[in-house]
Order: C-alpha cells, then structure tokens, then sequence
C-alpha cells in the first residue's frame, strides 16, 4: 500500500512539472524597444571608385569637400545608424550641400538625435604665376599659364581682367590645360575691352585672388595683309596700295631683289585699318623683285614683316 502511494505521488509530480513546462513555452518573449538613436557613417559618392566620407562629432555631420572636386548642388548620402532606428532625410535621398541640412534618427523607444550637416570645402589658397607677361590679342584667344590650385570647372570658376581704374570685365573660359601638380592654364576669349595692361582676377569655389601686378597685356589682333596675285609694274616715285585688315602701326616695308638676298625699303605713304600704301622711293633699283613685305610695329617696338605675294616677279621696277 504504501508503495503505491509512493508512485502516485511521483507521477502526479512529473504530470506537474510537464504543464508548467507547456505553459511555459507557449508564452512569447517580450524585448524592451532599443534605445539606440545614433548616426554611425555618411558619405558620398563622387564618381566611381571615390567615395568622400564625413566625420561624425557631438551632433555634426563634418563632409570634408576635395577643393578638385565640383561642389554639387545636392547629393545622396549613404547612411548607417543604430538597430532598429530609423533616419529622415532617409540613406540614399537627395539633398541640398548646405549647412542647413540635418538628419533625424529615431530610436525604436521614439527618442530622436538630430545631426547637422557641415561642409567644408578643403581648397589651399589659390596661386597666380604673374612673373611673366602674358599677351592677349583682340579677336583672338589668350591663354594665361601659372594659376594654381583653381577648380577646372566653368561652373565654379570665373575669370576677370582687372583695369588700372578697377573695372572688371568677366572673360569667357574656353578651356582648361592641366600643367602639373594642380597647376593649369586657361584659355579666355579675349574680351572686348580697351588695349593695356590688366591684372588678372580668379573666383574659384571659395577662393578670390587677384595678381599683384598688371601683367595681361591685351594688344590690337595683328595686322593681316592679302596676297598679291598680279604683278606691279611702277617706276620710281609711284605708289602700289596692299588691302589687308586691322593694320595699325604700319612701317616702311621692303621689297627683294631677283638673284639675290638683299632688301631695299619703300617708303610708307598712307594707311587705315584695311590698306597700307607704299611707294617706289627715288633710288629704288630697277628690276625684278621676287619677295614683298608689308610691315608693322608691335607693341614691343619690334618691326614685324608680313608677306604679301605668292607670285614671282611680284614687283617689277622699270625705272
């Protein structure tokens, strides 16, 4: 009797321990909502194989902008943030590139950290080669060498010819030639200004500089003179006229003889902007003469000779 009083206490103690077993595993566990609310990376990629990383510091995203870098309007960061947090603007969404941004992550228990954007543009202060004078030509192209650290981009970097009275005309970029280490040369439309001496002035990103010295000189476009295609036929003392463009500062030009390398002088008689009238000075020998040159004085002071025939005898002296 007392045997079986033992095994019916026994089972009735398993049959216990199995429901609170079964009760206990159809019960569900309950996690407290995490409180995490960090910001833990940003960056941006800024073309293949480059991505620019922020630094993260007491609510601040720090975006360190490359100065070689065009600054955009806007980016799409990617972000990362705690588990189970969420983030608005969200990883991926465009936003302005100004400090004004900020981002929201919000913890799963609904506490929110706000991180503001700052950008900082990394750009050394800009350099201006102006040693050397540079020359421009009316009507032309110029191209200015020696400007360091600029951004090769017409989008954030403009170009000025500065005035002794300091008026700035704003040039036309063309293009820009990589020299060496963030070094470059830009070549400028000449602009429609007055002949003289200019400082140069570069606004890139956040850079303005201007040259000490007034170093671009902007020249009238050089004088052009049309090939003859017949003959003259003077005698001494009479007058040929050569039709070209943009002649100023013309000279005396010069005439070569047939079998020989020796130059005799004409004399300048007239000239505007579209012709220049020499004539046959009164010892001017007679003959053939197989080379004409008109000529001009630069703005050096050099004398600069000009062909004007393709033909042979291109000048003929009968007397």
């Amino acid at each position: 009797m007392k045997l079986l009083n033992i095994s019916i206490m026994q089972a009735t103690a398993v049959a216990l321990l199995l429901w609170l077993a079964i009760g206990a595993c159809s019960k569900e566990t309950v996690q407290a909502p995490y409180p995490y609310n960090e910001l833990k990376t940003f960056e941006v990629v800024a073309g293949p194989g480059d991505t620019i990383p922020a630094a993260i510091s007491n609510g601040n995203i720090i975006l360190y902008w490359p100065f070689d870098h065009p600054l955009p309007d806007a980016i799409a960061p990617l972000v990362t943030i705690s588990e189970h947090a969420t983030v608005s603007p969200a990883s991926g969404a465009r936003v302005s590139l100004k400090d004004s941004v900020s981002y929201v992550v919000t913890a799963e228990t609904g506490a929110k950290a706000t991180y503001k954007l700052r950008v900082v543009v990394n750009q050394p202060d800009l350099l201006i080669n102006d040693a050397t004078d540079v020359v421009g030509r009316l009507e032309a192209t110029t191209d200015i060498t020696g400007i360091t650290y600029v951004i090769p981009d017409t989008a954030f970097t403009a170009v000025y010819l500065v005035s002794g009275a300091g008026a700035e005309t704003k040039c036309v970029i063309n293009s820009f030639t990589e020299l060496g280490a963030n070094e470059y040369a830009v070549n400028i439309a000449t602009p429609a200004v007055d002949t003289g001496s200019y400082k140069l002035k570069i606004v890139s990103g956040t850079e303005t500089l201007t040259s000490e010295r007034d170093y671009v000189k902007i020249i009238y476009p050089f004088p052009t003179v049309n090939s003859v295609t017949t003959a003259f036929t003077l005698k001494r003392g009479e007058t040929f006229t050569l039709s070209g463009a943009n002649m100023r500062g013309m000279v005396a030009g010069r005439a070569r003889l047939t079998g020989g390398q020796t130059y005799y002088n004409l004399e300048l008689a007239a000239f505007d902007l579209s012709s220049v009238t020499y004539r046959i000075p009164a010892h001017f020998p007679v003959g053939n003469y197989n080379l004409l040159h008109a000529a001009f004085r630069n703005y050096l002071g050099a004398t600069v000779y000009l062909r004007a025939g393709t033909i042979n005898p291109v000048l003929i002296i009968t007397e």
